[in-house]
């Protein structure tokens, strides 16, 4: 009998990751991204011929009043312990490093 070979994870994992790099490198280079956030900032032609007519008629402008809103919350629970994670984590890394730093300000001195 034959024995199998085991898979190997790490290189499971590390050609997943490579995946992911290359097509994200793809969407930056063929302006995907820029395409997404321009979206967000365009104002359409109804939107347009709307500020004319206040700008003509003498009323006060504003560009939000011009713009769609495309922005979505997609936060939950997982996602707001996440950031609380992370700040945690930032405050943590912050004094501690400025600990060190006077530690080591101490030692020099």
């Amino acid at each position: 009998m034959e024995t199998k070979k085991k898979p190997n994870w790490f290189i499971k994992i590390l050609l997943v990751l490579f995946l992911i790099y290359i097509s994200l490198t793809i969407a930056m280079e063929t302006g995907y991204y820029e395409a997404k956030l321009s979206e967000r900032t365009i104002i359409t032609e109804e939107g347009m011929k709307k500020f004319e007519n206040d700008v003509n008629n003498g009323l006060d402008v504003d560009i939000l009043d011009y713009t769609e809103n495309l922005h979505e919350d997609y936060s939950n629970q997982t996602t707001k312990a996440g950031v609380k994670i992370s700040s945690a984590i930032e405050k943590f890394m912050t004094k501690g490093i400025s600990n060190l730093i006077e530690v080591l300000k101490t030692l020099f001195t």
